[in-house]
């Protein structure tokens, strides 16, 4: 076969690639100038392309091309970065719900849940609920201190911010002097 009748090869490409080979001392055999130019051609229009890919990367061989990222996607993670992502993603779920259990057993771990809940309501200001729901947490809070080491209490800045919330300058007052 020879190269002349390969239908739709890029003979400005074609050239360029033979001369690369040359360049780089390993020139194509007579037996695989056809299968090489035969090759190219499948690339159709994008032919001058994989030459320039294969000469950049320094290649003895034409690929398909790589496809370009578009910068504003992100990118695509393999299967072993999935599997690694969910291995940990398990593990971080299995950590926190033991911890969960543990934390919600105690009054200290409670009073960390009625901070956090306290936030979530105070991201909500247009709840028409929202001054029974603090005010029953205030009361659920103010039990659960009572049953706190307020040392404890005191060294948290969440939780010494909640006390200031509900009962102002008193609370922090009594924290002082218990820290």
């Amino acid at each position: 076969m020879s190269i002349e009748n390969i239908e739709g090869l890029d003979i400005a490409a074609w050239e360029r690639w033979v001369s690369y080979r040359k360049a780089i001392k390993k020139p194509l055999k007579a037996a695989s100038m056809a299968a090489a130019a035969l090759k190219l051609s499948r690339y159709g229009k994008d032919q001058a392309e994989v030459v320039d890919q294969s000469i950049a990367q320094q290649w003895q061989g034409l690929f398909d091309l790589k496809k370009k990222r578009d910068p504003s996607e992100p990118p695509q993670k393999t299967d072993k970065q999935k599997a690694a992502d969910d291995a940990r993603f398990s593990y971080q779920l299995d950590s926190n719900e033991k911890m969960w259990r543990e934390t919600l057993q105690t009054p200290l771990g409670k009073l960390r849940l009625c901070d956090a809940l306290l936030a979530r309501y105070l991201m909500t200001p247009d709840d028409p609920q929202l001054p029974e729901r603090l005010e029953w947490l205030k009361h659920i809070a103010g039990d659960l201190m009572r049953q706190v080491d307020l040392k404890l209490i005191a060294h948290d800045a969440h939780l010494v911010g909640m006390a200031s919330y509900f009962w102002g300058g008193p609370a922090i007052d009594k924290l002082r002097k218990a820290a």
